[in-house]
């Protein structure tokens, strides 16, 4: 996934599989400030949420 062209409020997220067999989500969001937020989850609500929590940590800061 090319995350370099995220422009800032920007998400992309795709499925992919891993050794194991199983399918995750491949999440990233730019946030407005610019920084980027990635992960890898089992499913994409969770990856909503992981971002979330990071947004708020970041506002926190």
């Amino acid at each position: 996934m090319e995350v370099a062209y995220l422009v800032p409020g920007e998400e992309r997220y795709r499925t992919v599989a891993v050794k194991s067999g199983q399918q995750k989500i491949e999440y990233s969001y730019r946030a407005e400030s610019g920084e980027l937020f990635s992960c890898v989850s089992n499913s994409l609500q969770e990856a909503y949420d992981l971002c979330e929590d990071w947004l708020m940590r970041r506002h926190r800061g």
